[in-house]
């Protein structure tokens, strides 16, 4: 077996590397602490408060980067246990690292979470996980029972309005999977609250919702004086693929806000067309930076997927020194698909 997932070693050996905090945290523990045995998870329950915060905000950040990256790591016993932490950051990370976790009892947790802790960024964290459940729910993933337990606690923190505000905000932007007919009214709501970040989570909720009611008020914020309110609209653009929006987001591609750029090259490549593959085609030819390429590539695939092109485009090739091989129209074989 390979010696870096930690099963080849004393489990104490690990967990004395958790605890020193001169030095640097193996990746042999999160391999050990990926769906642990009852033993080794006792054990560090054991000596869990004699870690210091910082080892243990930086195991649990740790965990999260690894769940996102690599889907065969599970943290979730460890999430779980992480979540009566004394430290705010520690349980925020712990809600995070359980994104993956569907189990009815890790929802039910995480509610509690939502109820309980005293910690706004926490809060909001398990209003953002909880969302995930409500989406299974409308995916048929979920008994409706337990979605509705879900809507039903996000539904009484959105209509209440007593909570801090980044609560409030993430907790609208999960009840935007629902189909509640309370939704509609409270995005509406969202858009004319006084705080932009409100405004700015209630474009973000059209564009999850997926509801074409919402078109005319996306294509409206697109030209918002607001960079956040125009990056929700560019991103909310391409999840309700308005066409109408293509010459705005061709616009974005020039933007000095990086972020509104990446949106607005994703949207291109999720609503696809002539226009957008060409836009997205020029601005890899003089791009330099290689993750706006990699986001070109990847948006440029998904227009060519959508339009049933047999194309794939690699701009990110380490061994390419320029395009200049590239045909300089990708689009000369389009006809060939039409019928």
């Amino acid at each position: 077996m390979n010696q870096i997932d930690g099963f080849g070693e004393a489990f104490e050996a690990l967990i004395e590397n958790l605890i020193d905090e001169a030095a640097p945290l193996r990746a042999a523990l999160l391999y050990r602490l990926s769906e642990p045995t009852q033993e080794d998870i006792g054990k560090l329950r054991g000596v869990w408060e004699s870690v210091p915060v910082e080892r243990r905000r930086l195991l649990l950040s740790r965990m999260v980067e690894a769940s996102e990256t690599a889907y065969d790591f599970n943290f979730s016993t460890v999430a779980i246990f992480a979540l009566d932490d004394e430290d705010h950051q520690v349980r925020q990370s712990a809600v995070e690292a359980l994104w993956e976790d569907e189990q009815p009892a890790t929802m039910r947790r995480i509610l509690r979470v939502l109820e309980l802790d005293k910690s706004a960024p926490v809060r909001a964290a398990a209003a953002t996980s909880l969302g995930r459940f409500i989406l299974a729910g409308e995916l048929g993933t979920l008994a409706k029972r337990l979605q509705s337990e879900v809507e039903d606690a996000l539904l009484e923190i959105c209509l209440a309005g007593e909570e801090e505000l980044e609560v409030l905000c993430r907790a609208l932007e999960s009840m935007a999977y629902s189909e509640r007919e309370e939704v509609a009214e409270l995005i509406k709501e969202a858009q004319t609250h006084d705080h932009v970040k409100m405004q700015a989570s209630a474009i973000f909720a059209m564009g999850r919702n997926a509801d074409e009611r919402w078109g005319l008020d996306v294509l409206n914020a697109l030209k918002h004086p607001v960079p956040e309110i125009r990056f929700e609209a560019s991103r909310a653009a391409g999840e309700l693929m308005l066409a109408d929006a293509v010459p705005i987001l061709i616009g974005f591609l020039e933007d000095p806000d990086r972020e509104i750029k990446h949106a607005a090259i994703w949207s291109l490549g999720e609503i696809g067309g002539r226009a957008a593959q060409q836009a997205l085609f020029e601005l890899s030819k003089n791009e330099t930076d290689d993750d706006i390429l990699e986001t070109i590539e990847d948006a440029m695939n998904m227009a060519a997927l959508g339009s049933g092109e047999f194309v794939t485009y690699v701009f990110t090739d380490p061994e390419r020194e320029d395009f200049n091989d590239i045909d300089p129209d990708p689009f000369m074989f389009e006809d060939d698909f039409d019928d």
